[in-house]
């Protein structure tokens, strides 16, 4: 490795899941997993990644430093790795661990590109395939009983219209700003949905339906919203949608996540090919083949 130091590894505080009383060093084989997560969370904020990204690898990666303890990288082994897997799956349903083993893998090429480790010993551990259980869809007359009770404020109102007529995941939501609403055609409006590093590639413009104009006015000017849309965090989003479901007496939940899946099998039924409706909701192509499963059946049941 190096020994000329990079801009990267400047000595500062780190905010991350870390106390900030952490300095950020280069990663170095004498190091416990624990010492070089301020400079993971570094290289996860710089490289592109999503904004919850780092904060939320960095917290998987820190439950193997508590792990591992005193135990410096050059002497963490794979049976090391397996052990500690084996522990999560204890306690922890499978999705979690398999989330958890991704961000393992993450930052052992992490340390792998960086020349701290060879062998990389998380090379051959792979997240196992969790087929996930069929979301309980919302019937059409209780979206239209959502929307209904939803229209009586203008905020719970827009956000449930952008996600059940754009598919939009609840981070892409909440990085929405007013500027990014395109209505200089009345008759045409559109949304443009941005992304940066790595992310890029689920760029894309998106039509509205016409009646989200007015919604989208009566909320800036009622809320006094300027830059971001919907300056919230991601828990009062779901508390509004789902105080909204109770609201409409819909037993089922009403979330984000099942507002986006609506979206993809109402598109389905009114004529749109399931690809389609995978590249408007931003979908990249290497879960295409998961989500096809997904949608596949959840749409021949709607249909």
């Amino acid at each position: 490795m190096a020994t000329k130091q990079r801009t990267l590894f400047d000595k500062r505080s780190f905010k991350g899941s870390q106390p900030q009383s952490y300095a950020i060093t280069p990663p170095a084989a004498d190091q416990t997993v624990m010492a070089t997560l301020p400079a993971y969370h570094a290289y996860l904020s710089s490289a592109g990644y999503s904004k919850y990204t780092p904060d939320d690898f960095t917290a998987d990666v820190r439950r193997l430093a508590m792990f591992t303890g005193a135990k410096t990288l050059q002497d963490v082994r794979t049976v090391d790795i397996q052990q500690w897997i084996a522990t999560l799956k204890q306690t922890m349903p499978p999705k979690t661990v398999s989330r958890k083993i991704s961000a393992l893998g993450n930052y052992f090429r992490w340390l792998e590109a960086e020349q701290v480790l060879t062998p990389n010993p998380a090379k051959n551990i792979r997240a196992p395939r969790v087929t996930a259980p069929l979301p309980d869809l919302l019937f059409e007359n209780e979206c239209q009983r959502l929307l209904a009770v939803a229209s009586r404020d203008p905020r719970t109102y827009l956000l449930i219209l952008l996600l059940l007529e754009t598919g939009l995941k609840k981070a892409e939501l909440l990085e929405l700003r007013v500027g990014d609403f395109d209505f200089s055609n009345q008759y045409q409006p559109e949304l443009w949905v941005k992304h940066s590093g790595k992310q890029v590639f689920k760029d894309r413009r998106l039509k509205l339906p016409l009646q989200i104009i007015p919604v989208f006015e009566d909320y800036v000017q009622r809320y006094s919203v300027t830059g971001t849309l919907f300056p919230y965090t991601p828990r009062l989003v779901e508390q509004l949608l789902a105080a909204a479901g109770r609201e409409a007496q819909i037993s089922k939940p009403v979330a984000a996540g099942i507002l986006r899946d609506m979206f993809v099998v109402r598109s389905v039924k009114h004529g749109m090919k399931l690809d389609e409706a995978l590249e408007k909701i931003g979908l990249s192509k290497t879960s295409f083949d998961d989500a096809r499963k997904k949608y596949g059946r959840l749409t021949r049941e709607a249909l």
